[in-house]
């Protein structure tokens, strides 16, 4: 709804919007307790009220937004884990702020220019491209808002909007600015360059006990061991309880006559389409076939080849044209069809080639036929022995009681962490990897836990048997990835300390080449080098380097891939600015809404300093359910 109107009122509703995001998290060092006005009310700035169900409204469309963006539910919890709640609050005391400064100042619109852009909103278009009073209707209901509160939504907005329009209105970005934007931006250097890398360095040797002790010791906690659990579970799935080997054969024969339609193979033609421009020229061709002549002798006399024919194999949905389509299914295996008129061409047909309807055979069908009606049976059963489970869980039966009565298996897990990795520290097997995992470490030793829930109908019960807590291993557990760790780091503690010496030596007066010659490396160069575009050689640290200074600018830094560079800029240069380009009219574009958003948040700032924002904290907290 907000995207529909900042497109039916200008660009100025995403100016505000951006100053209003930009400065929402800044709120938070006013008071934030207060009396004094409605306990109704969630926030006020100067004599402007939020009310706690203006603010839900504001927070459930916003979380109904994230949810859609993520294509699946989000809880209060999740949407206070994203920080929505402050959000919110945030940009609803900014337009509080511009609200009540409008108020003052005696801003207003006229019903009729509201109703005019209301009517002009794209959103609200029917199919004739005017206003559908209809689409207005099922926007704002999809939206959960009546039309009485939108029409006043817009009216505030409206005199949000003149007000900004008064501060920023025709605000553009100066020419030396844009210039000055453009150069920085499109800036290309050259750079000639050693790339360093590990081979240089040779065999570095093994550490010593006392090298190793001391590298361990000094990295102690990257090494540490993390909190391991262990669990039992009982999993009830259809596939798990499903019994394919207790069905009959004369059960599974019924089940594929009841389905046999699942495995049928449609009839499909493989046809040759020789179009014509007109009716009078294909009934010509049809005539000289019927003189005796080939179809595909007319292919050749029209320097028509296969693949300009060959439309494949098709079953009947497969053509575009129900009257082609019904046509190339009346003929026989190489029979040439009469002329016939389709919706977009006049077309002789050939069938080429004729696969018969098929079914595939119960014998070649019957395992799937069998494991899926077994499964089938087993989904019925579930929610029953979910019953009885949790009935012998209330009168006390232990899980090996429980798996014993009812023929379940019970399953004791490997030990595993937080982030699911075992003693191997490899990935554990786990059903319900994410929820087993959460659950676990949410629960302790003695905890009746409740049933996850395993798709669609499965259950798990679970049941944590030991926990063992983190603690600092022992070197000798540890001793090949720290021997692996050190080497990595010797390698890159050598490495850089040949590249300065590189660097020293260039700098001394050295060239590139003769370093390069001596030390048997080879001169690579890089051009077009832009500040913020990263190459597969040059990262963020690379290329700080290289727009650091003049041609002739000397540096040594990391590479991508943990290698080092010994460069030197050898070029620089700046396109050409041409004003009336789309990428200098962006840029122009963008520098302005920048001021003016800056303007307008400060603007706001300063409103929100000397009106006073106050915060209902304990009404926040029980609209959100959070607390702060």
């Amino acid at each position: 709804m907000l995207d529909a109107l900042r497109k039916s009122v200008g660009t100025w509703f995403a100016k505000v919007l951006i100053g209003l995001l930009v400065i929402s998290f800044a709120i938070w060092g006013i008071a934030d307790v207060f009396t004094g006005f409605g306990n109704t009310s969630v926030a006020k700035v100067g004599d402007t009220e939020i009310s706690s169900m203006e603010f839900e409204d504001a927070y459930r469309r916003q979380l109904d937004n994230l949810s859609r963006q993520l294509g699946q539910p989000i809880t209060p919890e999740q949407g206070a884990a994203f920080g929505i709640p402050t959000q919110v609050l945030g940009q609803l005391i900014g337009e509080a702020a511009l609200n009540d400064v409008a108020t003052g100042l005696s801003l207003g619109v006229s019903d009729e220019a509201v109703i005019k852009t209301i009517q002009e909103n794209p959103a609200f278009s029917g199919i004739n491209g005017g206003f559908d009073r209809s689409r207005l209707a099922m926007v704002l209901r999809n939206a959960g808002i009546s039309e009485d509160e939108f029409v006043v939504r817009q009216q505030a907005q409206a005199e949000r909007l003149q007000l900004i329009d008064a501060l920023v209105g025709g605000m553009v970005a100066p020419e030396a600015l844009v210039k000055a934007f453009n150069h920085y931006s499109t800036e290309e250097r050259k750079v000639a360059y050693l790339q360093l890398t590990n081979e240089i360095l040779g065999d570095i040797g093994e550490p010593t006990e006392e090298e190793l002790n001391a590298f361990f010791s000094d990295r102690i906690s990257s090494y540490r061991a993390p909190e391991y659990r262990k669990v039992r579970f009982i999993e009830v799935t259809a596939e798990k309880i499903a019994q394919p080997e207790a069905l009959t054969e004369e059960q599974v024969r019924e089940e594929y006559e009841r389905v046999k339609d699942r495995y049928q193979v449609q009839e499909q033609r493989r046809i040759y389409q020789l179009s014509f421009p007109s009716v009078e020229e294909a009934e010509a061709a049809a005539a000289e076939i019927a003189g005796g002549k080939s179809f595909e002798d007319i292919m050749a006399e029209r320097n028509v080849d296969v693949s300009d024919v060959d439309l494949g194999l098709l079953g009947r949905a497969g053509f575009l044209d129900d009257t082609i389509g019904e046509a190339a299914f009346a003929l026989a295996e190489g029979e040439v069809s009469p002329v016939i008129e389709g919706r977009f061409t006049t077309v002789l047909l050939k069938a080429v080639e004729i696969n018969a309807a098929d079914v595939q055979p119960l014998e070649e069908v019957a395992d799937e036929i069998r494991t899926d009606l077994a499964q089938d049976i087993a989904a019925d059963e579930i929610f029953d022995i979910y019953n009885e489970v949790e009935d012998a869980r209330a009168g006390g039966s232990t899980f090996e009681e429980i798996a014993e009565r009812f023929s379940l298996e019970l399953v004791d897990a490997p030990a595993f962490d937080q982030s699911g990795r075992g003693l191997d520290e490899q990935q554990a097997d786990l059903p319900a990897r994410n929820e087993l995992i959460a659950a676990a470490f949410n629960s302790d030793i003695g905890v009746e836990n409740d049933a996850l829930n395993i798709g669609r109908d499965g259950y798990l019960w679970f049941e944590v048997t030991a926990v063992t807590p983190e603690r600092d291993r022992e070197l000798s557990e540890v001793r090949d990835r720290v021997i692996k760790d050190w080497t990595a780091y010797r390698q890159a503690e050598l490495l850089k300390q040949t590249s300065e010496e590189v660097l020293a030596e260039v700098n001394s007066g050295k060239s590139l080449d003769d370093v390069a010659a001596e030390r048997s490396l080879t001169v690579k160069t890089a051009s077009g080098l832009l500040r913020e575009q990263m190459t597969e050689v040059m990262g963020a640290e690379a290329l700080d380097a290289v727009f650091s200074g003049p041609v002739g600018t000397k540096a040594e830094v990391a590479a991508q891939d943990g290698s080092r560079l010994v460069l030197e800029v050898t070029d620089i240069t700046t396109p050409a600015m041409f004003e009336d380009s789309a990428p200098v009219r962006n840029l122009a574009s963008q520098l302005s809404a920048d001021l003016q958003n800056s303007l307008i948040g400060g603007f706001v700032d300063r409103v929100e300093q000397e009106a006073g924002v106050q915060v209902n904290q304990a009404l926040f907290n029980q609209v959100t359910g959070v607390s702060r």
